[in-house]
């Protein structure tokens, strides 16, 4: 007789560039640029900055507050990223599927919503909360 063992709700983690593992990350301008990394939701931009080097410096230190122009999801959780334009929780802006990013500096959009394709350029520079549900029905990115 042999056992079967079956894992039930194993969460997958999903590697988006640039971003650690378990993290929901911002970018000041392309992918490539200075980053702040969360592991949590975060209901106000306003006291963070772009902290973490990357592959180049560009926008090291300035705030992130209305300063996204970037994103990428290494959730482990199986966590959609949730950007949104006020910090009360309104203002819907986009989102990022677990393992999927938006890289200003694409010059490749898909059509429909697709992982790698640029922020829209209405969205950019205008992130001021992220918060981090689980999957949802929303159309991400």
């Amino acid at each position: 007789m042999t056992a079967t063992l079956a894992l039930v709700g194993a969460s997958p983690s999903a590697a988006g560039p640039n971003c650690g593992e378990g993290n929901h990350c911002v970018f000041y301008t392309d992918i490539n640029s200075a980053r702040q990394s969360f592991f949590n939701s975060d209901p106000d931009f306003s006291n963070d900055t772009f902290d973490e080097y990357n592959v180049s410096g560009n926008g090291l230190n300035r705030p992130v507050n209305n300063n996204v122009y970037s994103a990428s999801n290494s959730s482990t959780g199986n966590y959609e990223s949730h950007y949104w334009d006020n910090t009360n929780g309104t203002g819907f802006l986009f989102c990022l599927n677990p393992g999927h990013y938006v890289n200003s500096a694409s010059t490749v959009d898909q059509a429909g919503k697709q992982s790698g394709d640029p922020l829209p350029s209405g969205l950019r520079d205008r992130a001021s909360r992220l918060t981090l549900p689980g999957r949802t029905s929303t159309d991400c990115f």
